[in-house]
């Protein structure tokens, strides 16, 4: 009796399984799409050929109109839902005669081709204009059209994905019912729908993609590259009579101390006598701490004499350990190589990894490596120290402004900073853009009349505000925030999400074009996808900071030529400027 109570169920089972699996496919695969979803969808298609911060690659065109289908495509059909319940409330009712249904499907149909090959063209043509002000050559049309067919193609991919989990919802409900009451059907089904969605997911991305993403970094830090020499300079971290091991640097930090001029180009380029720089790199690894990787920093300090420098930047690297070579040489030619330049990896992940994975280490990072030098150089005779200066580009901006509570102290501690590129979740960077004066521009607020701290959109802004107005005189120390308005780590932020910002209100920005426009969620995309290859544009725009960190160097460390000061004058700093820059891109050949 038990027996055949058992093949009954299982065979009950078997015909439920069946069943459902059928309703499954036809569900995830041939159900016609929802009227109001395609509607959602086609809307926010068009809005995704929208302009954003940069030129887009196909990848970038995929990601935004996959994104924004999606969205579109849920809200319209809870739209549709909505509309079609209220209606029915109301008593209403919508329909069209027999013999006009054909024609309203053709117009219909006519109308949604029309605006949308409208919408692509007027996107692809955007596209140039902004290739045109990044000073970048503009994509083929291929690229537009590879990356439409893969948005069209990723959206309906997801449409599948949404209804499979819908259809599984189903089955677990289908399979329950005949055991449980109504209630706990739906939420024991709702639970193991999220379950198997989790474990789908996980297996997927956490699984898979992140471990890969994690294998890569590690592979990538451990390379040698017989492109990189190891430095012949005792100088150097890395280089003979070193404490740190060629090896141990990390694929960053070898990159980093081989870089940059000697004494013979410096002296080159400026014509004077100059010295041999100090470059000191350390990184954390699985057998120190990072407060071991700092007193690794601190040994190298001391073996080569950087405290008898005239000036000692400490540099937060970003996620993978990198600085920005334009910043460091600048300094390098600016003070004739009497100099030191010291910075620790505290990881090897690449910054949105960094950021995702492990947001305290960079913090840690900047405020241990700072707190210590500075420990050290009160410790020596007020006379004999070095001036300190700060410096980070991103995460790096991000961790190295974490070693102050606020600007006094930051003012405090050290003879300047420059910070380039600053996201604008960075708490520090938060506190100053609350101190702007009422009515100045959100890509460079003006900070109490800028007396020490200016924000730099393009050297010019060095001297006058962004619209051209006199700063009250600059004072020591100075700061400086560097940040281009085509750059999207600055811009990008989760509120991005459902508020406007008001950077995108006021339509300013002389590399940004005055079409763009905020839409909710999908310029959240447009910003996200603009990030990753952002580093890549012409220097001057997006993340590429370059020649413009020779003057705003030149302005922190006080060797701008005022007008009617005494000293070289405006066209002879220009002209050593120019020699710099020269000679730093012959070292580093980047545009």
């Amino acid at each position: 009796m038990a027996r055949e109570m058992l093949q009954g169920a299982a065979s009950a089972l078997r015909g439920i399984t069946r069943a459902t699996r059928r309703r499954l496919r036809r569900q995830a695969i041939t159900a016609p799409l929802d009227t109001g979803g395609f509607l959602g969808a086609s809307v926010a298609a068009w809005i995704s050929t929208s302009p954003s911060l940069l030129p887009r690659t196909w990848w970038m065109w995929t990601a935004n109109i996959a994104f924004s289908e999606i969205y579109g495509y849920a809200t319209g059909t809870l739209a549709g839902v909505a509309i079609r319940r209220t209606g029915r409330a109301m008593g209403l009712r919508v329909s069209i005669a027999p013999d006009h249904r054909q024609r309203a499907r053709l117009v219909g149909a006519a109308a949604l081709l029309g605006i949308t090959g409208y919408s692509w063209v007027r996107g692809v043509l955007r596209q140039r204009e902004i290739s045109h002000l990044v000073r970048q050559e503009p994509k083929n049309l291929a690229t537009h059209v590879v990356g439409t067919a893969g948005g069209v193609a990723a959206s309906f991919g997801a449409l599948g994905a949404a209804r499979a989990t819908l259809a599984t919802a189903r089955f677990y409900r289908a399979l329950l019912r005949p055991y449980l009451p109504p209630r706990l059907v739906g939420a024991l089904s709702l639970l193991l729908t999220a379950a198997t969605v989790t474990v789908v997911v996980d297996r997927l991305i956490r699984g898979r993609l992140l471990e890969r993403m994690i294998e890569q970094a590690e592979a990538a830090n451990q390379l040698i590259s017989p492109g990189v020499p190891r430095p012949t300079s005792p100088l150097r971290s890395g280089g003979p009579q070193s404490l740190e091991t060629w090896q141990s640097l990390g694929a960053a930090g070898r990159k980093i101390v081989s870089g940059g001029a000697d004494r013979e180009l410096i002296e080159q380029a400026t014509g004077a006598p100059a010295r041999e720089p100090i470059r000191v790199y350390a990184a954390r690894s699985s057998r120190r701490s990072l407060e071991d990787t700092v007193e690794a920093v601190l040994a190298e300090l001391d073996r080569t004499g950087a405290w008898e420098r005239e000036v000692l930047v400490l540099f937060t690297g970003t996620g993978t350990g990198w600085l920005q070579e334009w910043s460091l040489s600048a300094i390098e030619f600016l003070t004739g190589g009497n100099c030191a330049t010291a910075s620790i990896q505290y990881s090897y992940y690449p910054s949105p990894l960094s950021y995702l994975a492990d947001r305290r280490s960079p913090q840690q990072a900047g405020r241990l490596l700072h707190q210590a030098v500075r420990r050290r150089l009160l410790a020596l005779p007020e006379g004999q120290r070095p001036r300190l200066f700060v410096a980070g580009e991103s995460l790096g901006s991000f961790g190295g402004q974490a070693a102050f509570r606020d600007v006094p102290e930051m003012l405090r501690s050290v003879d300047g900073a420059v910070w380039t590129g600053t996201p604008s979740f960075t708490p520090l960077w938060e506190q100053i853009t609350a101190r702007a004066r009422p009515g100045s521009p959100a890509i460079a607020p003006i900070i109490d009349d800028g007396r020490h701290i200016r924000v730099v959109t393009r050297p010019r802004d060095l001297e006058r505000t962004y619209w051209g107005g006199l700063y009250a005189p600059w004072e020591h120390p100075r700061v400086v925030y560097a940040q281009h308005p085509s750059d999207p780590v600055v811009w990008f932020d989760p509120s991005l999400l459902w508020r406007e910002p008001r950077w995108l209100q006021e339509r300013a920005g002389h590399d940004v074009t005055p079409a763009m426009r905020w839409f909710p969620w999908i310029t959240f995309w447009q910003i996200a996808a603009d990030m990753p290859l952002s580093s890549a544009v012409t220097g001057g725009h997006g993340h590429s900071y370059h020649e413009e960190m020779v003057p705003i160097w030149a302005a922190v460390l006080g060797q701008e030529a005022a007008e009617g000061a005494e000293g070289p004058t405006a066209l002879e700093q220009r002209r050593r400027h120019r020699r710099i820059i020269t000679a730093i891109r012959s070292i580093h050949p980047v545009s």
